[in-house]
């Protein structure tokens, strides 16, 4: 990512990490010297994020909390970077997204930028499957997805059975529901809140977009 945003000119000094749940990006971007906020809706995920960054000996440069995306225009400072990544956008409807996107500016420094990461809905459309059987460590995943083209937003379940003797107990399920955005509506949601420069592409490295890649990055300065 940090790359990426070289490409464009920008070396952030510091970030905010909306929704960055057990940690893995804010250390990574802490060991390259980057002052990370992260903030999370889940305790649960920001103890793990906190441990991570203890294993890690990053604690003098990440600081996580507890904190609600869609409060960010409450929030005070501006970052050279504000990321949104792993898909963490989409789970409101339409009106609140928009505004957690408008606050997701409102904490952006004006030489700084916004990179949001997520599904592309082209590229999963293009491929979609009802249900899968993903990996998952040792554990027999099974997944099964709903599409709604009137509402565009996609309800995964993932039941999880873990080993137990010769066969797999039931563990539990996850349920997500959400808003799969084309990557033009998203660029043009971006530039409806505030942001004047917005580019996309296909992953993190700034690999071409093309209409079937699955992941959405999207890259979006003041």
């Amino acid at each position: 990512m940090l790359g990426l945003l070289a490409d464009n000119g920008i070396d952030p000094e510091t970030a905010l990490d909306v929704a960055c749940g057990i940690g893995r990006h804010a250390v990574e971007l802490a060991d390259r010297g980057v002052d990370v906020r992260g903030i999370d809706i889940s305790e649960s995920y920001l103890e793990r994020a906190r441990e991570r960054v203890a294993e890690r000996g990053v604690g003098d440069r990440v600081t996580v909390e507890r904190a609600d995306m869609r409060d960010l225009p409450e929030r005070d400072g501006r970052y050279d970077l504000v990321c949104n990544l792993w898909t963490s956008f989409g789970y409101y409807d339409e009106g609140t997204d928009r505004a957690v996107l408008a606050g997701m500016y409102e904490r952006t420094a004006d030489d700084g930028a916004l990179v949001l990461e997520l599904v592309n809905r082209e590229g999963v459309l293009a491929d979609f499957r009802a249900a899968a059987v993903p990996e998952d460590d040792d554990r027999y995943v099974v997944e099964s997805v709903d599409y709604d083209p009137e509402t565009a937003r996609m309800q995964t379940t993932r039941r999880v059975f873990a080993p137990s003797g010769d066969g797999y107990d039931y563990e539990g399920e996850m349920v997500y529901d959400v808003r799969l955005y084309a990557p033009a509506e998203l660029a043009r949601a971006c530039r409806e809140v505030g942001f004047t420069d917005v580019s996309l592409y296909a992953d993190l490295d700034g690999t071409e977009l093309e209409r079937e890649s699955t992941r959405l990055v999207v890259v979006a300065e003041p």
